[in-house]
């Protein structure tokens, strides 16, 4: 800073240095210098590490110096929001504009002193400017509950909040749903909403998003710890679902732990399902792609078309066991039964693979 007192970044990371420390006026006095040195908000930005949000220092620092009177007040007294109110109005559009906004509503969901009126008022104001934002709705029912009414502008909010979050339900927007609707007496709705039944579908889509973050870093070859750690979560949640085994065991694999992948989803594996045509393809086609386990694998494909000998699919994954295994005339066998049961659309790709085999023999 003494080198350089009007380099705009020094100044910014010491306002943010204070703030850290909670000396909000130490803070005050260094972003209005970050003001008054960059008024038009051009000398760069500062980057929330957490959500990557980038927002110019300018802008940063008069949201901080409006919010302050907010969170600096004594007990009884009312804030001052024009400050806030000025930067919403420089800023409509700005990254920070709805945090301003949220500022006030925090004040009105959680001041006691603040009338029914005046915190409908201002939330139906703040709803208006975020109408599509079911968080924003379930600020104002959250109001609602608290004053136990009016129940017909609760109920109003809580089924739109429903259509928006329809394809993505919130568990936290879900519950409060269904603490209104528990409120209204409205049992079933509140079962339905947040019941053991959509709870049960939120573990499910847990597990499959868990998988996802899991092949997104062992195909990119980074971040493996914590790829094989989601996958093992995962399978903590769905323990008895092949597909989850499969992918830890190819987690296992990917970073060089085939005893743990074989530990999970080996020989044992297939000798309890024997009887799961679905499981026993899986595990024969795993296994014929990573070229291990070949002889487990091969009792496993050729379980699976005893199960289910009009599946093609299962002909093919038969076919693929046998050559790796280098027995190209059973694997040539294979795929002819698995062209004779495939529909038409689907015989061309199969007859590239029998040619492909019969060049092998």
């Amino acid at each position: 800073m003494a080198r350089d007192p009007k380099d705009v970044a020094t100044v910014f990371k010491l306002a943010r240095k204070w703030g850290d420390r909670f000396d909000e006026a130490k803070s005050a006095e260094f972003y209005r210098q970050v003001i008054a040195l960059d008024p038009q908000g051009q000398a760069g930005s500062y980057t929330n590490e957490r959500t990557g949000i980038a927002v110019p220092y300018t802008e940063f620092a008069e949201y901080t110096l409006a919010s302050q009177g907010t969170r600096m007040m004594k007990p009884g007294e009312k804030p001052d929001f024009s400050p806030l109110r000025a930067f919403i109005a420089k800023y409509p559009n700005g990254r920070m504009t709805k945090r301003a906004w949220t500022d006030m509503a925090n004040y009105h969901l959680n001041y006691g002193q603040t009338s029914k009126e005046e915190a409908a008022k201002f939330l139906e104001e703040f709803a208006g400017t975020y109408p599509a934002d079911p968080d924003v709705l379930g600020m104002w029912l959250d109001r609602i509950m608290r004053d136990k009414g009016p129940m017909d502008k609760g109920a109003e909010l809580a089924e739109k909040i429903q259509d928006l979050t329809q394809s993505n339900a919130s568990p936290a927007l879900n519950m409060k749903l269904a603490q209104f609707y528990g409120l209204g007496g409205d049992k079933a709705k509140a079962e339905r909403l947040y019941g053991p039944e959509f709870m049960a579908s939120q573990v499910d889509r847990l597990a499959y998003e868990l998988v996802s973050y899991s092949n997104f870093w062992l195909s990119r070859n980074e971040h493996l710890d914590s790829a094989v750690a989601m996958a093992e979560k995962a399978l903590k949640l769905r323990p008895d679902e092949a597909y989850f085994i499969q992918q830890t065991a190819q987690a296992y694999i990917k970073v060089g732990r085939e005893a743990d992948a074989m530990a999970i989803f080996g020989p044992p594996f297939a000798q309890e399902n024997l009887d799961n045509d679905g499981a026993l393809s899986q595990y024969a086609s795993f296994w014929a792609r990573h070229g291990k386990n070949l002889d487990s694998a091969l009792a496993a494909a050729k379980k699976t078309v005893e199960l289910k000998s009009q599946a093609y699919y299962y002909w093919t994954v038969l076919s693929s066991v046998y050559e790796k295994l280098k027995n190209y005339p059973e694997a040539v066998k294979a795929v002819e039964k698995a062209i004779e049961l495939a529909p038409d659309p689907v015989k061309a790709t199969y007859r590239k693979t029998l040619e492909r085999l019969k060049s092998l023999k």
